[in-house]
């Protein structure tokens, strides 16, 4: 006889969660005129494919002690996703960057459910690794804000603006930065026109480790004329000469 089927998991939408969802408190998007009047630095960012349902951009004010003061986001993610996000920014305000980038869909799925009940979010439910791993649209913006720092410290010492530095004079985060700007520019819109998008793992010298995720993940294209066509994108515009690495879910696939 064989040994009985262990029960899949599936979410259900708390009170909370249906609450959150019915009545969002940080839907919409801060400018560079909020962040002057609030003497702010205005971090903008986003995670997924344009037209992924779980597209999220996210703005902040982020004060000179690098404690958010401000959250707003945009999305088109409906139910729990909805609810995660909304409570995600929650988390965010008061809370140093440094702070911010450890939150994990684990934990907000730990304030959506209701008192004694189970997992609400997919990604907790399924025991997804992702759910302990935090939200990558935060840690972005931590990057993107410690980049900034770095980069007007640099440009201050050497009486130039950031964009006027060399790539070898720039630091991590700054590198990131630009590399990102291509990628929003130039790669995830074509990309997001096939269902498909592209996360930024980690930048090992001239290695760039990717991530695909929607259709790209599991698109035969993925092995060479995409990647291709994202290390010249890159290249062309940085003037560098990086290789691109694929990571995850394709990990398997070779880099060029």
């Amino acid at each position: 006889m064989p040994p009985p089927t262990a029960a899949i998991e599936t979410p259900v939408l708390s009170a909370r969660a249906i609450a959150r969802i019915a009545s969002p408190r940080f839907q919409g998007t801060l400018t560079s005129q909020d962040a002057t009047a609030r003497g702010c630095t205005l971090i903008a960012t986003e995670h997924g494919a344009q037209l992924a349902p779980d597209h999220i951009h996210l703005t902040m004010l982020v004060d000179a002690a690098g404690v958010v003061q401000e959250v707003r986001y945009t999305t088109p993610a409906t139910d729990s996703q909805l609810a995660s996000y909304d409570v995600m920014a929650e988390r965010c305000q008061g809370r140093t960057l440094d702070e911010v980038a450890t939150i994990t869909p684990r934990q907000i799925d730990q304030l959506l459910r209701d008192d004694g009940g189970g997992p609400v979010l997919e990604l907790v439910a399924t025991n997804h690794p992702d759910g302990d791993h935090p939200y990558y649209v935060l840690r972005k913006a931590a990057e993107r804000h410690s980049g900034a720092k770095t980069t007007a410290t640099q440009a201050g010492a050497a009486g130039q603006t950031s964009e006027n530095l060399p790539w070898a004079a720039v630091g991590l985060f700054e590198k990131v930065r630009r590399i990102e700007g291509v990628l929003d520019t130039q790669v995830r819109p074509a990309l997001a026109s096939d269902g498909g998008g592209i996360d930024l793992v980690d930048l090992k010298q001239d290695d760039l480790y990717v991530q695909y995720h929607g259709a790209c993940g599991s698109c035969s294209s993925s092995i060479g004329g995409t990647l291709q066509f994202i290390q010249d994108s890159l290249n062309n515009h940085l003037g560098t000469t990086l290789a691109i690495k694929v990571t995850g879910g394709d990990e398997g696939l070779p880099g060029l």
